[in-house]
């Protein structure tokens, strides 16, 4: 497995243990609050995302300074056997591609709903439900009819609209405006913009099973978290279950559940919530997130220590470990060693067969007496590549670089190009 496969698969795992992790942990503290339990559900989708940039790359010691870099391409003729696709090149073209159907099929839904609000008409005189959910929320958005909803949706970022089945008039004026309210609050928490963004994350990471898991976790908090605060608003809690019933009961036929932009309505779960509703004081919601957000960042910790990101020292084809000696680095006092015998790199057979062709970084360790005593890989596309560059360059001899005139022991960064010449023999 290449160093960069084996990465790809250390971010999934540790990506699955911490997504996992947020969906149990709050469920075995019994944190129920819908806004605590969605803002650590979003929290989560964006550490996942930056797991590789917060964990420090331990074959890559700090503070390096300036080194000395310099490209060796290696040309061979191309081999007469079929050239073949790398597990690599595979993996990550299966990654890229689930990525942009996601995107795809995210667009379509966007472009389907700007058709939806296109066909959508205006009430001939606004409903007395909808003035007084505007008065109650104090928000103020059209609220149109569509014929291709059978349950309301608010769609739009900059200017979002209500729509609305045809029919909605024929519901109660309490439900009428229990559901006028839930809306209303949508446009203006900006859910939409919400759901985009996580929409996008959910694209990055459909490979990830976990990851979809947290998603209908999102989802639900973010309904729950406006259902509790419509009933804080109406202050008729039986209204507003009738009404969700009702929408539930649609939802089943709204064409609008086909579109991927749109959440799931979780009407089963969200009912039962606000059914049995126990209010959580403002202190344990304090004390629940904490001591969960300090719970997963444990489980982050440990997922980074047991599937690790590639340890370079560890690479194939690391020749022998460093000493404990100061490693120093070429610029001010410390001079560039000099070169005085290069081994050309021997293209592999095997490589050549297959088609393989790459760039291949290495750090070498340059002692006093001018040897190389280390090599540490940096990056490679194969392991036969790999196996070769580090063999030429464990060859290499210099004139060892000097500080105040004595020599000293350096590191410098080697790049080694292997390029096959495609070009027809005469």
């Amino acid at each position: 497995m290449t160093p960069l496969l084996a990465d790809v698969a250390a971010w999934w795992l540790q990506c699955g243990l911490l997504l996992s992790a947020g969906i149990f942990v709050p469920a075995a503290l019994r944190l129920r609050d819908p806004r605590a339990r969605l803002r650590l559900g979003q929290m989560l989708l964006s550490a996942a995302l930056v797991l590789p940039v917060l964990q420090p790359r331990r074959g890559a010691a700090p503070g390096r300074g300036a080194v000395v870099s310099f490209t060796l391409p290696v040309t061979a003729a191309a081999g007469s056997g079929t050239r073949t696709l790398s597990i690599e090149a595979v993996v990550l073209a299966v990654l890229a591609g689930g990525v942009l159907l996601r995107v795809s099929f995210l667009g379509v839904g966007l472009l389907r709903l700007r058709r939806i609000h296109g066909r959508a008409i205006p009430f001939s005189e606004m409903p007395v439900a909808i003035k007084n959910a505007t008065a109650r929320t104090n928000v103020r958005a059209d609220v149109l009819m569509s014929p291709d909803v059978s349950s309301p949706i608010t769609v739009g970022m900059r200017r979002p609209v209500v729509l609305v089945p045809r029919d909605f008039t024929s519901l109660p004026p309490l439900e009428q405006e229990a559901i006028a309210c839930h809306e209303f609050l949508h446009v203006a928490r900006r859910d939409g913009w919400s759901v985009l963004i996580e929409e996008l994350a959910r694209a990055l990471l459909w490979h990830q099973p976990a990851a979809w898991a947290v998603l209908s976790r999102i989802d639900l908090a973010r309904e729950q978290a406006v259902d509790r605060q419509v009933v804080r608003i109406t202050g008729d809690c039986r209204a507003y279950l009738r009404a969700l019933a009702r929408v539930a009961q649609r939802a089943a036929a709204a064409p609008a559940s086909a579109i991927p932009f749109q959440t799931h309505s979780h009407a089963v779960e969200r009912m039962a919530s606000l059914a049995k509703e126990v209010p959580m004081t403002r202190i344990r919601i304090a004390v629940l997130t904490t001591l969960t957000t300090v719970l997963l960042t444990a489980v982050a910790a440990a997922g980074s220590m047991a599937f690790p990101l590639t340890d370079d020292s560890k690479s194939a084809g690391s020749r022998s470990t460093p000493s404990s000696d100061t490693i120093y680095e070429v610029g001010g006092s410390v001079s560039e060693p000099v070169e005085v015998s290069r081994t050309r790199p021997v293209y592999p057979q095997e490589a050549k067969a297959k088609g393989l062709t790459g760039i291949v970084t290495l750090n070498a360790v340059i002692d006093e007496t001018g040897r190389v005593t280390s090599v540490e890989l940096l990056h490679s596309p194969d392991a036969t590549l790999t196996a070769a560059a580090v063999e030429a360059v464990g060859q290499w001899t210099y004139k060892p670089a000097m500080k105040d005139g004595k020599p000293v022991k350096v590191r410098l960064h080697v790049t080694v190009s292997f390029l096959l010449d495609t070009k027809p023999s005469k």
